[in-house]
């Protein structure tokens, strides 16, 4: 008897395959990267921040938008749709619900600032001098203990 290829499949009896209870990783998109404003890819190049950047998206590819956001890999904005004190201007041609941004190394002043959409961070800003939400750092951490 001869043994039956585990491929078969009867017509209209097909199977998913893979593990239906997988978690939707984050993945990322740089359809909407803004090149009027901040850097572009190949700056970022120039001075090494890109790399930094890519190590940063691989290891916040292991998990999803709530890990990653529980994590504060991803720091989401959810009181006000654009940043006020923004030294960049709103692009017209998206209208997220929140913007968010990703720090490249923990703590840094380089960050890329874009939205969450259906497990898809998008890139939109390459910001290495925090000009997309301008804090004073001396505040940052005055109401923490």
């Amino acid at each position: 008897m001869a043994k039956k290829n585990k491929f078969d499949r009867k017509r209209g009896h097909s199977e998913a395959i893979g593990d239906k209870n997988k978690k939707r990783r984050i993945s990322f998109s740089i359809q909407y990267l803004d090149n009027t404003q901040g850097q572009s890819l190949k700056e970022w190049e120039a001075e090494g921040l890109l790399a930094d950047l890519m190590l940063k998206t691989q290891q916040i590819s292991q998990h999803t938008v709530e890990e990653s956001l529980r994590l504060e890999y991803i720091k989401q904005y959810t009181k006000v749709a654009f940043p006020p004190t923004s030294k960049f201007k709103e692009p017209k041609h998206i209208t997220p619900d929140n913007w968010a941004v990703i720090h490249i190394k923990p703590n840094s002043k380089e960050v890329v600032a874009g939205f969450l959409e259906n497990d898809v961070f998008y890139i939109v800003f390459l910001d290495k001098n925090h000009e997309f939400w301008v804090t004073d750092l001396q505040d940052r951490n005055k109401n923490r203990k």
